[in-house]
């Protein structure tokens, strides 16, 4: 049995990603990605894509897709005792900067998984629905992993496969068998707060506002477009209460915490569910990986789990295909532990302070809350710099890996950004009008951007062009570098940053380099006269 690179277990928003990550290489891996379920479901939880994923999507050229499919948020309100207190627009407080998606996407997880898993048919590339994986054992030697694989079969009724594989990821959610089969601890707990869920239609006039109702407990209100709104009600947990809620029981919660008569009708899906707030030890164990659902589940306070896993998942794909091609060590793939935990920690206790706040069933605090929250929330809405911190963590656009080993800096480099860091982007003008960095750097590979300096400092589009050309020749072939120009080159060739913010953005008045990976981050940077110390660090 010829065994494959990497089997992918769970065809959700993760795995898609995934599979859509390695297929996108220039030389993929042989991989497979199963689903145990036969067809994709029409319900989901998660109906928000970040500015940060919406960034790193367009690397595939497929971000239209969504946005055609989806809604942006221009404003989030708050409602206290039916009563309005106060409106937060998006734009005007500015809640993501420098990136062509200020705002976050409303898009329902089915649109989501639809749009990746056509990508991904583009690559010639099927997900296997109907086959589960019942088990995954890692060889004592190391050398592999063999899972065995549960087939719902047309007429036979179900046969079992032996799958042999170098790496498996598993994207199967909450209750992995990846994950408890390699033996990782999930830790965590239970939210006290009983929650119910329906997707409807409502005669609302906030259609493209996300609004939250503070009362006896939370509603919350998010358009989902085409008429239809997700409510979300938390209230404190009803001791032997556990049938499905009604129609009627929304209408009631409306009735009670929205101001004005507001009807709901034609309900899609109603449902009761409990939230879980788990991480597991570790990311890693030998060839076993575990992302997103299967490796943190979060409170959907600030629509962060989704975006995490798919996140988790364009870190994870480089670094998997560097090691299988042989351009990289195995060390490489414990980054992914070292990197997105640490993301996945920050990403569980944030959520889980705002969601203490927002839903928290005690009485005490929510009359306090509910007393204070007029004078409280236009006060804390007022801190611009506040605001944007925390849209900072929203958007994702914060995340970084400073403290990861396979990031840096020149050692004589003063600028505020560092290696780990999000790549800013920001607009240039190319030969062929206006286009963003990030547009620049297109597909999965490491991208140099070369920076000629700002006036009197500025080298020329030559001498840029010999550096580049010089780094590529010395075992770095498949890197693509990239001029960045103060002014334009005399045969209108590189990228022209007019106005100088984007020298500005990265800290550059003299000639620079940054070294981007593939996903998005800062690799390396510094100053051109220092070209040579990242010859030397990209051979590590």
């Amino acid at each position: 049995m010829v065994p494959l690179d990497i089997l992918i277990i769970g065809a959700g928003p993760t795995g898609l990603t995934l599979a859509l990550e390695l297929a996108a290489q220039p030389c993929p891996p042989t991989f497979r990605i199963i689903e145990s379920t036969s067809i994709r479901s029409g319900n989901s939880r998660a109906f928000v894509l970040q500015p940060r994923t919406l960034e790193l999507l367009a690397r595939h050229g497929i971000t239209g897709r969504f946005i055609e499919r989806g809604r942006f948020n221009d404003a989030i309100r708050f409602y206290s005792k039916r009563a309005f207190v106060h409106e937060l627009n998006f734009g005007e407080a500015g809640m993501a900067r420098n990136t062509q998606f200020p705002n976050s996407l409303m898009i329902s997880q089915a649109d989501t998984e639809r749009v990746l898993e056509e990508a991904l048919n583009g690559y010639g590339v099927v997900v296997e629905r109907g086959v589960k994986a019942e088990k995954v054992e890692q060889d004592e030697d190391g050398s592999g992993v063999t899972a065995v694989l549960k087939i719902a079969g047309r007429e036979s009724g179900e046969e079992r496969e032996e799958a042999r594989c170098k790496y498996v990821v598993g994207c199967d959610g909450a209750h992995s068998v990846v994950r408890k089969t390699a033996g990782l601890k999930f830790e965590g707990g239970v939210y006290p707060q009983d929650f119910v869920l329906a997707d409807v239609k409502m005669k609302w006039e906030q259609k493209s506002c996300l609004s939250f109702f503070f009362g006896n407990g939370l509603l919350g209100v998010f358009p989902l477009g085409n008429g239809i709104f997700r409510l979300i009600v938390s209230r404190a947990k009803e001791r032997g209460k556990e049938d499905q809620p009604t129609l009627k029981d929304f209408q009631d919660v409306v009735n009670e915490m929205v101001p004005g008569e507001t009807e709901i009708y034609d309900p899609l899906w109603i449902t009761r569910f409990r939230l879980h707030h788990r991480i597991v030890d570790c990311y890693r164990k030998g060839r076993c990986f575990v992302a997103g659902d299967a490796a943190h589940i979060h409170s959907p306070a600030g629509g962060q789990g989704m975006n995490a896993g798919m996140q988790d998942a364009i870190n994870l794909a480089w670094k998997l295909a560097s090691v299988l091609r042989s351009q990289s060590a195995d060390a490489l793939l414990d980054t992914y532990d070292v990197e997105r935990r640490e993301v996945g920690l920050k990403l569980l206790n944030g959520t889980d302070r705002v969601f203490e706040m927002l839903a928290s069933s005690n009485p005490v605090w929510l009359y306090v809350r509910n007393t204070l929250i007029s004078w409280v929330v236009p006060w804390v809405m007022s801190n611009k710099t506040a605001i944007q911190n925390r849209s900072r963590f929203i958007s994702q656009m914060g995340i970084r890996y400073r403290e990861s080993p396979i990031v840096g800096q020149v050692s004589t480099w003063k600028g505020a950004l560092r290696g780990g860091d999000r790549a800013p982007d920001g607009e240039l003008k190319g030969p062929e009008g206006q286009r963003w960095i990030l547009g620049v750097c297109r597909g999965v590979g490491f991208h140099l951007l070369l920076f000629s300096g700002m006036a009197d400092a500025a080298v020329s589009d030559g001498r840029l062009e010999e550096m580049g050309s010089d780094f590529r020749k010395d075992g770095n072939e498949s890197v693509k570098f990239h001029k960045i120009l103060s002014t334009p080159a005399a045969d209108n060739n590189g990228n022209v940053d007019e106005e100088g913010k984007v020298h500005e953005l990265y800290g550059f008045k003299e000639p620079g380099y940054v070294l981007v990976r593939p996903d998005g981050h800062i690799s390396f940077l510094g100053l051109l006269n220092t070209m040579d110390e990242l010859k030397i660090w990209v051979k590590k």
